[in-house]
């Protein structure tokens, strides 16, 4: 029987659209995870290849845990979108089991986007699907927070979403530690006041900076699927902050601002001033949550600027739940991935440090 991607009958992660029946996953781990009795499960499974060069395409990993679960069921099948509408076999058994499968995407939300149309089973229902943690974090990020180019082997080999994994990102090692339900809202190359610009650039990269998008449930696959003419061109999809309340916010912006302030100090006291009004703006969609301001690991140009930031925030509006963590610098000896990204130990190591500081901050116990 066939079944729609409903949050009624599956679990639902990140900010995702549902259109016409369908759920479009964009952000970075976003998925859905389902639970059935049987021997088989399909899925029908939509995207838009044809928009994008072959090095842009969405790349998702389905999950198979049997119940109770075994440790190489944890070893995702991993794809890369290749077709507008494909059907992929989830699982199959000779003899009927109980099976948890998830279906996240890797690849992020500026690219091409992946349409879950319908999942079916051979049996007539679902069982309920696992419960979420009563933890909650939601990360702001940019490339780092994605696992941009985590998989590559070198820093010499250029970008490509079939090197992106944000399970090997300590966002969601983090979370993982934490045993946290985590929304990731990232974007490479994005920023506060610019884009990620080439430092000889005469102006900011603009545009869909993550102040503009952070209300919405997900600009670039509502966009995309607009200009396909999958949905109306209406008003932008805002997000229901109450559909996912974190007890902790982590932002880990400025990274890109860097590359357009160059230290220049009316650039800089320019990116302050937006920061604070960003961070005034996550306080207002999340009153009650922690906030984490980290900084560090590719550029620490603007490490002052944020400290004081979030100083002078939280001075000002007397917010106690505001604070910020200075990031290391990578080490050349772990490595990196594509474009001097983040190695697979630089993403670790940073997950430990922040998995203490959270720890301290929440008193949540890590694993």
């Amino acid at each position: 029987m066939r079944f729609q991607a409903t949050e009624e009958q599956m679990k639902i992660t990140g900010r995702t659209l549902f259109e016409n029946g369908v759920r479009i996953l964009g952000w970075s781990g976003s998925g859905v995870t389902f639970r059935f009795y049987g021997k088989r499960a399909a899925a029908g499974i939509l995207s838009n290849p044809e928009d994008w060069e072959a090095h842009l395409k969405a790349r998702i990993a389905v999950y198979v845990r049997e119940n109770p679960a075994k440790e190489e069921a944890y070893q995702p099948k991993v794809l890369m979108l290749e077709k507008g509408i494909q059907e992929i076999s989830l699982f199959e058994s000779e003899e009927p089991k109980d099976v948890t499968i998830t279906i996240m995407k890797y690849s992020e939300a500026p690219f091409a986007y992946c349409g879950i149309e319908w999942i079916e089973t051979d049996g007539k229902t679902l069982l309920p699907p696992p419960e979420a943690s009563s933890r909650r974090m939601e990360i702001i990020g940019d490339s780092i927070t994605c696992g941009y180019g985590v998989e590559a082997d070198s820093e010499l080999i250029p970008f490509s979403t079939d090197t992106e994994n944000p399970t090997l990102s300590y966002s969601m090692l983090l979370a993982g530690k934490l045993q946290a339900e985590v929304n990731l809202i990232s974007w490479s190359g994005n920023g506060i006041i610019s884009h990620y610009v080439d430092e000889s650039a005469a102006e900011p990269g603009t545009g869909h900076l993550m102040p503009e998008i952070y209300p919405y449930t997900d600009i670039s696959a509502e966009e995309q699927l607009k200009k396909k003419q999958l949905i109306e061109a209406d008003e932008k999809r805002l997000w229901d902050f109450s559909r996912f309340v974190p007890q902790l916010v982590l932002i880990n912006l400025g990274t890109n601002d860097c590359s357009w302030c160059r230290t220049i100090p009316e650039r800089n006291a320019h990116f302050k001033a937006e920061y604070r009004k960003f961070l005034k703006e996550v306080r207002k969609y999340n009153p009650d949550a922690m906030i984490l301001c980290v900084l560090g690991t590719m550029d620490e140009r603007l490490l002052t600027e944020i400290r004081e930031a979030v100083s002078e925030t939280a001075k000002e509006t007397q917010d106690e739940r505001l604070h910020f963590q200075a990031l290391p610098p990578q080490d050349p000896a772990d490595g990196y991935g594509s474009d001097w990204h983040p190695s697979k130990e630089t993403h670790r190591k940073t997950a430990e440090l922040l998995a203490g500081k959270i720890s301290a901050l929440m008193g949540w116990e890590t694993v």
